[in-house]
């Protein structure tokens, strides 16, 4: 059998032991790049994650086989990237969008990646401000509210009524987990 590389070398393998072998190793193209080709994907690799980019499937193999380090930055920036994108697509206004990124920056204001989240939150923000989802969404939360009972004319479950008031008042000075434990518990009456 021949395997048929894309750089269009050829390479004998006369067993599945050799072609196991061979899969399992082909991770050597890290091992075989050049210095020159090595530091050209590093800067490529520190390019893009200065710019705000999501790295490719490649080139995180690429920096998890050769700089763990900074592998794991590279993970915990985007992981931190898609956060933030998920709490953008549950903002019901404009306002919150605008809490949200508040929020996210100020949490990095000591990271030791604040360079490359304040990349990437650039990034998402310039993409989601730009996106229809931003804006059909109304200015302010107050509006949103109206908007939202404007849709859904119903009481909600939690908003109180003047019956059921009285079931879900809760006394927190007075209150104990244990008191929760005995109000479960079955209780006996024994007649004389």
């Amino acid at each position: 059998m021949y395997i048929h590389f894309h750089n269009s070398d050829e390479k004998k393998i006369a067993s599945q032991r050799e072609l196991v072998d061979h899969l399992l190793n082909d991770t050597g193209s890290v091992d075989e790049m050049s210095d020159e080709k090595r530091i050209k994907m590093d800067n490529r690799i520190m390019a893009k994650l200065k710019s705000g980019k999501k790295l490719s499937q490649k080139e995180l193999e690429y920096l998890q086989r050769t700089n763990p380090i900074m592998y794991a930055q590279a993970m915990r920036i985007q992981r931190m990237a898609q956060a933030l994108e998920e709490q953008l697509k549950h903002a019901k206004s404009k306002e919150e969008v605008n809490q949200i990124f508040t929020n996210a920056l100020s949490r990095i204001k000591n990271d030791p990646d604040k360079e490359y989240l304040m990349a990437s939150y650039n990034r998402i923000s310039t993409e989601f401000r730009s996106s229809k989802m931003y804006h059909s969404l109304p200015v302010t939360i107050e509006e949103a509210n109206m908007k939202k009972k404007r849709i859904n004319p119903d009481k909600s479950l939690f908003e109180d009524d003047e019956e059921g008031s009285a079931d879900f008042e809760i006394d927190l000075k007075n209150w104990s987990p244990l008191q929760e434990v005995y109000d479960q518990m079955p209780s006996f009456e024994i007649g004389a």
